[in-house]
């Protein structure tokens, strides 16, 4: 995936950052609370599975091109389990997914992309651990300040 992310970042001048399943976003407060919420959020959640199963696009930076990701049982309940710990009942709907490409692109343009990676990407791994990351502006000012096992 990362291979892909980069390749795609260098054709089309957009940021590269690191594969990853956002589980919960927004998060706001002081880091000593967040990291003990993060805390009790690990404790809550067992490993689990993330299948990958095909390619979109829709008409945002964030979201250009991704593979969406399957909504089994686990990941759903762990995305509830965050926004209950974080407070965050209030925000869309959780569409999981792994970003492949940020930028604004036309419709065509994404659709030839899709084309050339193909639509379906079969693809499992396990979740064993959450990280944080502080986001500011652009993705390579991103920076990761903790990570949590998951079950612990």
């Amino acid at each position: 995936m990362a291979a892909t992310i980069l390749d795609l970042s260098r054709e089309y001048a957009a940021p590269a950052f690191e594969p990853h399943v956002t589980l919960a976003g927004g998060i706001l407060g002081p880091a000593r609370e967040v990291a003990s919420r993060m805390a009790d959020l690990a404790r809550r959640i067992p490993p689990f599975t993330v299948r990958l199963t095909e390619v979109d696009f829709l008409d945002e930076y964030f979201r250009c091109l991704f593979v969406r990701v399957a909504t089994t049982r686990p990941i759903m309940k762990a995305n509830k389990v965050a926004r209950a710990v974080f407070s965050l009942e209030k925000q869309p709907a959780f569409m999981p997914h792994l970003s492949l490409l940020y930028a604004n692109l036309p419709s065509d343009v994404k659709e030839r992309i899709v084309a050339s990676l193909g639509r379906r990407f079969e693809l499992e791994f396990k979740v064993s651990g959450l990280h944080l990351y502080l986001i500011k502006s652009e993705p390579a000012a991103w920076r990761r300040v903790a990570r949590v096992g998951l079950g612990l």
